[in-house]
């Protein structure tokens, strides 16, 4: 369980910018989109996607380009691009949604690549791994929020129950909603899980509206503005 609260956040820039700028660069002309973002700043953070089993890692956007950036209806996976290393290869996925690059999966961690090389033989774009038609899916339908992740919907389990992240507050803390669109804090010093609101399309209106703040709730309050 507390494999869930170990701080694996990290910027894209540096070596990290680097690398998937490489990526982006060999991939056909039709995905030049994400070689733009990158290079606009589109493209905040990459963090560890504790909502899914495996190698999976969320991408943080700069609030003030992602609404524009959006394209309603693309949505797809980039899969089977190779990753080179040390007589080593490594399948690096990569998933769009609504025109974003959302997150991406791959078992090493890219920071750990020097002098790789790009294999795209097996190159293929496939149909999107989210069900729109899931009931967590229908929960958040409709529903935009630059501050919340409400696209890359995952669960995980804590204490026997399922949780959906829809934020991650970093060093161990997130927002998550459960299967009834509830709302919680999921807290890792102390530990706690609680309730924050009822409803999440009440909650995604309260954070647009700036009656919710991140930072206080953080802190100990109840996040009320």
């Amino acid at each position: 369980m507390f494999g869930l609260f170990k701080k694996t956040s990290w910027k894209i820039d540096g070596k990290a910018l680097d690398f998937f700028r490489q990526v982006f660069l060999q991939l056909p002309a039709d995905f030049k989109f994400l070689a733009d973002g990158l290079d606009k700043g589109l493209y905040r953070r990459f963090s560890v996607n504790h909502a899914m089993k495996g190698h999976f890692y969320s991408i943080g956007f700069d609030p003030s380009q992602s609404d524009k950036s959006m394209t309603k209806g693309k949505q797809f996976e980039l899969e089977n691009i190779i990753i080179k290393q040390d007589g080593q290869e490594y399948q690096l996925n990569i998933t769009i949604h609504e025109g974003l690059w959302i997150g991406f999966e791959i078992e090493k961690n890219i920071l750990d690549f020097n002098n790789f090389r790009i294999d795209l033989s097996s190159f293929r774009k496939s149909k999107s791994k989210f069900a729109a038609d899931t009931k967590i899916e229908k929960l958040v339908s409709g529903l935009i929020c630059e501050q919340l992740g409400l696209t890359d919907l995952g669960e995980f389990d804590i204490d026997g129950k399922t949780y959906f992240q829809i934020k991650d507050l970093e060093d161990g803390n997130y927002i998550a909603i459960d299967s009834k669109g509830q709302v919680f804090g999921i807290i890792h010093d102390p530990y706690k899980i609680e309730l924050i609101n009822k409803s999440v399309r009440q909650f995604v209106d309260d954070v647009n509206g700036g009656l919710f703040d991140f930072d206080k709730y953080l802190n100990g309050e109840n996040g009320n503005a």
